[in-house]
């Protein structure tokens, strides 16, 4: 969300128990690379299905492992992130998390858990607020 690619490549090293990545400097650096021309962070426009879609080739270049969860995840947010851009062009899915996400990446894991459904019923209010603000459909529907 920050668009910090070094950072990125830390937490993808992290999504397998045991890392088959032979030269994590150069997947850091890969990752970089990738997020200063695509992934400017929030509010700039991130097509985040391509910057996934990045990363996943980075993640093949070298080697890096990812346990089946977390590549299941990748391939569930890539689907909802397409079917968002295909139901609604104007949603744009990093900018709609960025509550979430900076709200996890700033309190200490057991407060985040314990104040997770008011963040969730925040992030309903705003998705409803979004919702309204759209033309309805044409004939009333």
């Amino acid at each position: 969300g920050a668009g910090d690619g070094r950072a990125a490549s830390l937490h993808v090293l992290r999504f397998a128990e045991l890392q088959t990545c032979t030269d994590q400097t150069a997947f850091s650096d890969a990752m970089a690379d990738l997020f200063a021309h695509s992934c400017k962070g929030f509010g700039t426009g991130v097509l985040f299905g391509e910057v996934l879609r990045g990363v996943l080739s980075i993640v093949r270049q070298h080697h890096v492992a990812i346990d089946a969860n977390y590549m299941t995840l990748v391939t569930n947010v890539l689907c909802i992130e397409g079917m968002a851009t295909t139901l609604l062009p104007g949603y744009n899915v990093l900018d709609a998390a960025r509550p979430l996400l900076e709200t996890h990446r700033r309190l200490p894991r057991p407060l985040f858990r314990a104040l997770l459904p008011a963040i969730t019923a925040t992030k309903r209010m705003i998705d409803l607020a979004f919702m309204l603000l759209l033309p309805s459909e044409p004939g009333g529907k």
